[in-house]
């Protein structure tokens, strides 16, 4: 993502219809979760640091980030627990966390099959993996560009490339549904309008986030929660996003303990940011 995009992304995620519906329907998985003392989480990929905000309600969380630009904003936020590293090489031991989020990460880079085996590494054995993305390449727009997306998914995708990674699927649905062809819409006529813009070489990309008065911005966000309920008993076919969660198996002993500080300490210690 552009670095100039981040102060308008720190904004955002704390009110936007499609940050706080996210945060919550995250929020409601993980509070699902079996959890003992010590439930570890590492955010990889926390941005700016909203969710990692959220997380540290269930245990010790931690925010894995390589922009410095986000990390700042992070700290800002007061996030406890920041590292500076990539997803791509998460620099944590082996079965290191209970549980692993990566939230419309996996798109940014180039070898995606890398990252979900990387992640699936430092999961714990009976561990899990939250994982969300984009969907379906039809959708494929100026937003994406913007931020820098290599692909968007469809759900048989993503599930082959959980197994082959060694996980086993727990759920994984398309969401975002209600809204998919109003979306679809709105970004095929972006850019039918983007076509003449480079003709006449004004402006240029243009994200879909916005600011939405109140009560638009609360309708979309009570219309999305609404389907997340729905989600608990159906699949959709279709959807802006896709949301997986899995498990690594029980196929080896559980790793020592590790106290937080010792974990953060050994990703780099040069790079570790505490918020002030």
């Amino acid at each position: 993502m552009k670095s100039e995009y981040y102060g308008e992304y720190y904004e955002h995620e704390n009110n936007h219809w499609w940050f706080t519906w996210r945060f919550d329907m995250i929020t409601r998985i993980v509070q699902s979760l079996p959890r003992s003392d010590g439930f570890r989480m590492l955010d990889a990929g926390c941005g700016t640091g909203q969710m990692t905000i959220l997380l540290e309600q269930f245990g010790e969380a931690i925010g894995l980030e390589i922009a410095p630009e986000a990390l700042a904003f992070a700290r800002r936020r007061g996030v406890k627990n920041l590292v500076q590293g990539s997803i791509t090489d998460p620099p944590f031991a082996a079965g290191s966390f209970d549980l692993v989020l990566s939230l419309d990460v996996i798109e940014h880079v180039d070898n995606d099959v890398q990252i979900i085996n990387s992640l699936f590494d430092i999961v714990k054995p009976g561990g899990h993996l939250i994982v969300t993305v984009p969907a379906f390449q039809s959708l494929w727009s100026e937003h994406d560009e913007i931020n820098h997306h290599k692909r968007r998914y469809r759900v048989k995708q993503l599930t082959a490339m959980f197994e082959d990674a060694g996980f086993e699927v727990g759920r994984i649905a398309y969401c975002n549904s209600v809204l998919f062809l109003p979306v679809f819409i709105t970004r095929k006529v972006k850019t039918l309008l983007r076509w003449f813009r480079d003709r006449e070489r004004i402006a240029g990309p243009e994200s879909d986030l916005a600011h939405y008065p109140a009560p638009i911005n609360n309708l979309l966000y009570r219309i999305l929660t609404t389907e997340t309920r729905l989600m608990r008993r159906w699949s959709l076919p279709f959807g802006v996003s896709i949301l997986a969660v899995a498990q690594r198996p029980l196929t080896s002993a559980r790793p020592d303990t590790v106290d937080i500080d010792s974990l953060i300490a050994d990703a780099l210690p040069q790079r570790v940011f505490a918020a002030q």
